[in-house]
């Protein structure tokens, strides 16, 4: 039997994330170290950094990771950004400055009810933005990230 890496962090029940958000993460990682997931953004409020639920699993192909997290359940209304980065500083929190995946240009919006937010027209709830194009709809699948 063969025993893939796994990195596991802050998951659900039975050690798992509901698998909110997944896909993979390509390309050579910059620096030898833990990788992990965050969600940060942007709410009325101001800048957010969250932790999430998060399964993280090597592939055969090094260059090559599959991810699912979990979404929190009560988020504060805003345009996040899923990320992966090498904690360098092992405080499991993306800290600016850490290695961390490109920018894909793709979002996910919260809104607590139907309405225009950051120049788009969302649903109430969690919303895909790809460019100028807006889905609502657990689960985001094929939410690929790259080094």
């Amino acid at each position: 039997m063969l025993v893939l890496p796994l990195s596991l962090a802050s998951c659900g029940m039975f050690g798992l994330p509901k698998g909110d958000v997944t896909g993979s993460i390509t390309g050579t990682q910059p620096q030898a170290g833990d990788v992990r997931l965050a969600l940060i953004g942007m709410t009325g409020s101001g800048f957010e950094n969250n932790a999430v639920d998060q399964l993280d699993i090597g592939t055969f192909n090094p260059e090559k990771r599959v991810y699912a997290i979990s979404l929190p359940a009560n988020p504060k209304a805003g345009a996040y950004e899923v990320l992966a980065y090498v904690d360098t500083n092992k405080d499991n929190k993306y800290t600016a400055g850490e290695p961390r995946t490109r920018n894909q240009g793709r979002y996910l919006i919260f809104a607590t009810q139907d309405a225009g937010l950051f120049g788009f027209n969302v649903k109430k709830g969690w919303n895909r933005a790809d460019g100028t194009t807006v889905t609502q709809g657990l689960p985001f699948n094929n939410y690929d990230l790259s080094w």
